[in-house]
């Protein structure tokens, strides 16, 4: 059992560095500090700190009792605001973990809305792969959450999306005279491809192959965006998700270098917001994930009107 005071105490020793600055700030003696210590240490059969050269370094398990310390302290903290306050709204923090596509270039804009009108809502974002924000949402400790390939468990929920990749084509390309884009039509032309273990580059070389084309993955990027300078200079296709083309149209300063077009056979792009189980959401939380909802399908609808099915001749 472990109780407040000891979760405040192994904080501020590690915030200091030591057991005499944490007593300081504490308004307690070295020698209490140091009994607290030893009793949670007893108590949980490991030692939480190395003596080294006079210092003292936590062990790995001290930083995992770190993390879980800070949010039941920040929540005690925001309870002891609202009984002050008697009820009335006080500032709530939002932790949202998103991948990059959404937390570099989408969720701001979210953000700035919300927060209009619910002016006390305070938000902590961290921008991370798809694998990581679905490992940090089943820890709990985020409200809400945005990846690739959610896959609801008895740890979170999933909103999930699926939607269909469009192919980017440079302006001015020959091909925009078609309103549907197949492998045969770019057989041997160089792609603006993601990594070789995305599962988009997957589908496309599997596409092309099962074509009996040649694929041509000549320039293998990190995500959609920076693909867009090498499709929009003619040198190479692309093959992303609408989530990309909406961003480019509507965040890039040079949107009209790129044309899209539907693609075929269907590659499919899955994603999902996510929220967790075993805990209930505050209620700025909960009008948080219903705005992003309401966002991202917005968003999606904006994208399908950036796929152009008339086709272009010259």
């Amino acid at each position: 059992m472990i109780s407040l005071w000891q979760m405040t105490v192994i904080r501020e020793i590690m915030k200091t560095g030591s057991i005499s600055a944490a007593a300081r700030q504490l308004g307690r003696t070295q020698p209490a500090l140091s009994a607290t210590v030893k009793e949670l240490e007893r108590n949980m059969n490991y030692q939480l700190f190395e003596r080294q050269k006079g210092r003292l370094i936590p062990v790995p398990e001290a930083f995992f009792l770190l993390d879980r310390a800070n949010e039941i302290l920040e929540q005690v903290d925001d309870l002891n605001q609202l009984l002050k306050s008697g009820g009335e709204a006080t500032p709530t923090k939002i932790n949202v973990s998103s991948m990059p596509v959404f937390g570099d270039h989408f969720l701001p804009s979210i953000i700035a809305d919300f927060s209009k009108k619910h002016p006390k809502a305070n938000f902590q974002v961290a921008v991370q792969g798809s694998p990581e924000v679905i490992s940090s949402m089943e820890t709990q400790r985020f409200d809400v959450g945005l990846a690739e390939r959610g896959k609801e468990n008895d740890l979170i929920h999933c909103r999930r999306f699926d939607v269909d990749c469009v192919c980017a084509l440079p302006k001015g390309d020959p091909l925009l005279a078609k309103s549907v884009i197949e492998p045969t039509d770019l057989a041997g032309r160089p792609c603006a491809s993601f990594l070789p273990e995305h599962h988009i580059a997957k589908a496309l070389k599997a596409a092309f192959d099962k074509a009996g084309v040649d694929f041509d993955p000549k320039f293998q990027m990190q995500n959609g965006a920076a693909q867009y300078e090498i499709i929009g200079s003619g040198a190479g296709f692309g093959v992303f998700s609408p989530l990309n083309a909406w961003i480019h149209r509507r965040l890039w300063s040079n949107n009209s270098d790129i044309v899209f077009r539907q693609f075929v056979p269907k590659i499919t792009y899955q994603f999902s917001i996510i929220t967790p189980k075993r805990r209930p959401l505050s209620r700025a939380a909960m009008a948080f994930a219903g705005a992003l909802e309401a966002a991202v399908i917005q968003m999606l609808n904006e994208a399908q009107d950036h796929i152009n099915d008339a086709p272009i001749r010259g």
